[in-house]
């Protein structure tokens, strides 16, 4: 009864580590790794026993119980720390392009387009610079 039982959990161990192991997480890749080891090892070990064993001494491993539990909380705490850490990533500002190049208008930093200055102490705007946004040419007679 206990050897079935030690089976049992030795195989679902082993199921349940490979599956941790083979998602496709961005995170925790070395303890991806450690799953797929250990869960590959209680696999394969669990077969043997209830496939090719033919009673007689087997190793009966403590890890079997406790193991699995341990990997299974660390696998749900790191998923749940990279999903509140890319929850919490600020995104990137809007209107931070490239510069123009050279005669072209600007575009974005948060100014509708043109090099215009508004017009003060006496001259009107975009003085010298081309016409910009909703601004008049300078004036030529």
């Amino acid at each position: 009864m206990l050897f079935n039982v030690y089976v049992f959990f030795l195989l679902a161990s082993g199921v349940l580590m490979l599956v941790m192991g083979s998602s496709r997480a961005p995170y925790a890749k070395r303890r991806r790794i450690v799953n797929l080891i250990v869960g590959a090892g209680f696999a394969v070990y669990g077969l043997y026993l209830l496939l090719f064993f033919q009673g007689g001494h087997y190793i009966l491993f403590v890890y079997v119980f406790i193991l699995p539990v341990l990997l299974a909380v660390r696998f749900f705490r790191d998923r749940a720390a990279y999903r509140a850490a890319q929850a919490a990533a600020p995104f990137a500002p809007t209107g931070y392009a490239q510069p123009p190049a050279y005669g072209e208008a600007p575009t974005g930093y948060g100014q509708p387009g043109g090099y215009g200055q508004p017009g003060g102490y006496g001259q009107p705007g975009g003085y010298g610079q081309p016409g910009g946004y909703a601004q008049q040419p300078p004036f030529q007679p």
